[in-house]
């Protein structure tokens, strides 16, 4: 038991660690203490996201496997289902972005001057506000029903519950950068999963 409590430590830690590097003031912080160096804080960042969500997987990959329920190849296909298409929905996500910039290869002025960007809206963004966020949480669900391993199904919780908080606070910053054109964008688009169902207007 203390090896699966020490498994979702590491998470929080990870989304701490994460959120905290990722605030506008921490941000501001290191651009004044690292001066030229600072076009280097993404690619850092990202580098150290990587690094440690690695060790995390290894220590997952180290523990019992315990598996919640005996192979059914109907949750299996489903678990398929939901892991390729999250893995389909990143891809897709990420290929609208500057993947020089979103790695950090390059320095983006959005890094040190908020309101120097542009909101997107098109590709996936018209659908859904985050679509990276939900293809990640498809993919980790998928591979929990995949393997139905409690190991996997505690990564997909602590993923899911970081997500969520993580988004509140990302808009907070897409608020004070865009403001009423990314509240007016949020009030039409849904967080995560598209609309299935539009109610009509009123004739």
């Amino acid at each position: 038991m203390e090896s699966y409590v020490l498994l979702i430590t590491f998470w929080l830690a990870y989304g701490i660690l994460h959120s905290v590097l990722a605030n506008n003031g921490v941000k501001h912080f290191f651009e004044q203490k690292m001066g030229a160096g600072y076009r280097f804080y993404r690619l850092i960042y990202n580098g150290l996201a990587v690094v440690l969500l690695a060790g995390i997987l290894f220590y997952q990959f180290m523990l019992p496997a315990q598996s919640l329920w005996a192979f059914d190849w109907r949750i299996d296909l489903l678990g398929n289902l939901l892991k390729y298409s999250g893995l389909l929905t990143v891809m897709i996500a990420i290929s609208g972005y500057n993947l020089k910039e979103f790695s950090g290869l390059t320095f983006s002025p959005r890094d040190s001057m908020a309101g120097s960007g542009t909101l997107k809206t098109n590709g996936l963004l018209r659908y859904v506000r985050h679509p990276i966020y939900t293809g990640t949480i498809l993919f980790v669900w998928g591979l929990f029903l995949s393997d139905a391993l409690l190991r996997t199904f505690l990564t997909a919780a602590c993923i899911t519950i970081y997500t969520l908080i993580g988004i509140y606070f990302e808009e907070q910053k897409l608020v004070a950068e865009f403001g009423e054109a990314y509240r007016a964008y949020r009030r039409t688009v849904p967080m995560l999963f598209p609309k299935v169902f539009h109610k009509k207007a009123a004739p």
